[in-house]
Order: C-alpha cells, then structure tokens, then sequence
C-alpha cells in the first residue's frame, strides 16, 4: 500500500513542479518586458516638451477652415452676435 500512495505522491510532486517552473517561467518573461518597456519609456522625450513644440507649432499657422480677413470686421456681421442696441424692441427668449 505505501508503494502505491508513494507512486502518486511522486507523480503528484513532479506535476507541482512543473506548474510552479511554468509560472515562474512566465513571471519572468513578463518581468523581462517590464524592463525592456522602462528602457524604451526611458528613451523617449518628455511629452509636456513635445506637446508645447506642436502648440507652438499650431498657433503659428492659421486655421485653413477660417477665411483670413484684412482690415477691421464687417459690423453688419454683429448684428447676429451682439445685443441689440433697443431691447425693448427685441422679444427674443435667447437675449
């Protein structure tokens, strides 16, 4: 009977093994990514540098969807913009 119980003790033990090798295995894989991540973010450049270089880079040049204009605004365009001069006049629920 100990013979027996010796035999899947054993098979038992191996298969622990094994499961304990094949995470470890794998932890150390991942850990082995970690690093090589952490020496490529350690590369790279800082990103608060970058995005005031493409800010600089966006206020420079002028919106293609807005027409550029040349001398002071049409003033009938702020009629559609501003209160009206009477608003005694005016019975809109907006203004």
């Amino acid at each position: 009977m100990q013979s027996s119980e010796q035999k899947v003790g054993s098979v038992a033990d191996t298969r622990g093994k094994h499961r304990i090798s094949a995470e470890l295995k794998q932890l150390e894989q991942e850990a082995r990514f970690l690093e090589e991540e952490l020496a490529q973010v350690d590369k790279m450049e800082k990103a608060s540098a970058v995005c005031m270089e493409i800010l600089i880079t966006m206020e420079t040049r002028p919106d293609p969807l807005l027409p550029e204009t040349v001398g002071p605004t049409s003033p009938l365009w702020d009629q559609w913009f501003e209160r009206p001069a009477n608003s005694s006049v005016c019975r809109c629920w907006i203004l």
